[in-house]
């Protein structure tokens, strides 16, 4: 999770492990509006996703 940086990292932990939802998300990250937030979400998880594998494919 420390590889992603921010502020994925501060995103993901706020949905996942804060159970935030959207509307939160987006006025304290700054968001226009939840589907803005949600997006960034979405472009993290793809990340987080990427990193993950290409360690895996290293291990």
């Amino acid at each position: 999770m420390n590889k992603i940086g921010e502020p994925c990292k501060s995103l993901l932990d706020a949905y996942y492990l804060q159970k935030k939802n959207m509307q939160e998300i987006s006025a304290e990250f700054g968001y226009t509006n939840a589907d803005n937030a949600k997006t960034q979400k979405y472009k993290c998880l793809v990340r987080l996703k990427k990193i993950f594998f290409a360690q895996y494919k290293n291990a």
